[in-house]
């Protein structure tokens, strides 16, 4: 009878463990602990931007996929461009971090991948360069040491606005000569066509 116990105890916690470890896997990302020098030296890119487009490219297959564009102010690694495009997984669990368009980012990247691992984090709104500060509203402070591994950055030329139409008013003013040169014209033949009957 006691082995009978045994063994349905040994294949019961065989059983749990054999459907734990996938379960525990799916059930959220693990994260190795790192020093802000390390985000910063594991990164090709690392830039702080406001999202412009979030665009869903595999909702379900392996974890999906999000391209995320973003408006840089300022790069701390990297070329700089006004514009950068990310991709990150879609699903939490698979260590995809959530970028929520029109909210403002420090984002690590590496190859224009991120992950809720990288060190991203969310900024206030603006375009000033980081600096130390108090705890904004459901944002982590910035630290000293994150500042330091941060160093100074490249403030990004904001893209320029789109060429005004040049129509303007010299283009209204010869438009508008040409119409009246043609109403003298048609004037003048009318008139010469009227003398000739």
């Amino acid at each position: 009878m006691m082995m009978r116990i045994v063994a349905v105890l040994c294949l019961a916690v065989s059983l749990s463990a054999l459907f734990a470890g996938p379960v525990a896997a799916r059930a959220g990302c693990s994260c190795a602990t790192r020093t802000p020098q390390q985000h910063v030296g594991a990164a090709t890119a690392v830039f702080s931007g406001t999202v412009t487009d979030v665009r869903v490219d595999e909702p379900m297959l392996d974890g999906g996929s999000v391209t995320v564009t973003l408006r840089a102010d300022h790069v701390y690694k990297g070329g700089v461009a006004a514009e950068f495009e990310v991709v990150t997984k879609a699903q939490g669990p698979a260590c995809g971090y959530e970028f929520v368009k029109d909210s403002r980012y420090l984002v690590f990247a590496s190859t224009r991948a991120t992950t809720s691992c990288s060190g991203n984090l969310p900024l206030p709104a603006g375009d000033q360069p980081l600096r130390l500060s108090g705890k904004a509203q459901g944002m982590e402070p910035l630290t000293p040491e994150l500042i330091a591994a941060l160093g100074t950055p490249t403030r990004v030329n904001p893209a320029p606005p789109s060429a005004p139409d040049r129509i303007g008013l010299p283009a209204i003013a010869v438009a508008l000569g040409v119409v009246v040169l043609m109403g003298v014209m048609w004037t003048r033949r009318r008139a010469r066509a009227h003398r000739n009957r």
